[in-house]
């Protein structure tokens, strides 16, 4: 269980009523890890969960030949993970602790819980999945071109 008000505190649940916090509230859970700790690997498969960081850092890492490309740094506030908890499919990238780290895990279990108990939950939640991929695929983008190695998107 995550105090209401630990979810009132964080941007990705601004959009939510009261019930709907306390709906969330019921069903999710906090874990803490130290630093260096593996939330995930790269091409794991298994545990589908998405992580909204209460409080640290976590780093997000590709294996790129015999090195580590740094694709992001997670801090207080942000989620990772929801593509695993979207679609089932291995893990894109690694996902690290760099200082210690408070978390909300949302398991692809409460994710479909959801979607049968409380619809209009899954709406807003998926609004801010589209709004927050689009974003991260935008950079991307940007990213790509700046190295020279995408076309860029319309």
């Amino acid at each position: 269980m995550v105090k209401p008000e630990v979810l009132k505190k964080l941007e990705f649940f601004k959009g939510f009523t009261e019930g709907e916090i306390k709906v969330f509230s019921e069903r999710l859970i906090i874990e803490e890890f130290e630093s260096g700790h593996d939330i995930f690997h790269e091409n794991q498969i298994g545990d589908d969960s998405m992580f909204i960081i209460i409080e640290g850092a976590i780093k997000i890492s590709k294996k790129q030949k015999n090195a580590e490309k740094i694709l992001a740094n997670m801090k207080d506030g942000e989620f990772f993970g929801e593509m695993s908890m979207l679609y089932p499919a291995p893990r894109s990238a690694s996902a690290v602790t760099i200082k210690p780290s408070k978390m909300i895990r949302f398991s692809d279990r409460d994710y479909n819980s959801f979607k049968k108990d409380h619809p209009d939950i899954v709406v807003k939640l998926n609004e801010i999945f589209i709004k927050i991929l689009v974003q991260r695929l935008r950079e991307a983008d940007k990213r790509l071109v700046k190295e020279g190695l995408g076309i860029g998107a319309l």
